[in-house]
């Protein structure tokens, strides 16, 4: 694979990545109400769907393809672990309206693995249901990249960019909404802005079933 076919990618990445969708909207969420770690945690889950996605375009898209329209079952579930999921965090960024933590309002320390496990799955289960990352990797990836020359150098290198764009993705929004959740607690607004974290995650899952 060329250096320009590898340069394409990326700047069809990056107008993936440029057009925020519900995920986005999560991740920000995430962030705001359990700060970088749980922000980070979930799009660490969406970078990992993006790459499984891609997996599966470069080693079977034509059985993938047909494997996920007749599984519809399994779509349904994976929609209904991540919005079930989103909906918890939304009722615990909701209590933070009515039982503002004391101080500035701010958790301190690493939150428990049990708690990033949930965030990541539910990341996981954005890009896995979303018909955005879907067409993408499915449809428009193969449409303009020769998939059948793709070895094991190739999709590795493939693999890399995707990951340190999603880096960067990552970096951008978490690094933008802990800022802003920073700010929200000096100024003694986090719990109303954990009451718009609330809608905002009960918002995405709503989403997440519905389309």
């Amino acid at each position: 694979m060329s250096a320009a076919t590898l340069f394409a990618f990326a700047a069809s990445l990056l107008v993936l990545f440029l057009t925020p969708g519900p995920g986005v909207l999560a991740m920000v969420g995430r962030t705001l109400n359990g700060g970088v770690w749980q922000g980070s945690s979930y799009g660490f889950g969406i970078l990992t769907g993006d790459i499984i996605w891609l997996t599966v375009a470069i080693t079977g898209l034509a059985a993938a393809s047909e494997a996920i329209n007749a599984a519809g079952a399994w779509v349904w579930a994976v929609k209904i672990i991540g919005a079930a999921i989103l909906i918890w965090f939304a009722w615990g960024a909701f209590q933070g309206v009515f039982k503002p933590k004391a101080g500035a309002g701010l958790p301190t320390g690493r939150p428990s693995k049990r708690g990033l496990a949930a965030t990541y799955a539910a990341g996981i289960a954005m890009p896995l249901s979303n018909p955005k990352a879907i067409a993408f990797y499915l449809s428009f990836v193969p449409a303009f990249f020769d998939l059948s020359r793709v070895g094991p150098a190739e999709y590795a290198q493939m693999v890399a960019i995707l990951f340190a764009m999603g880096l960067v993705f990552i970096a951008v929004y978490v690094g933008g909404a802990h800022k802003a959740r920073d700010w929200l607690a000096a100024t003694g607004l986090k719990r109303w802005a954990d009451g718009v974290t609330a809608v905002l995650l009960a918002g995405v899952a709503v989403v997440l079933l519905v389309r």
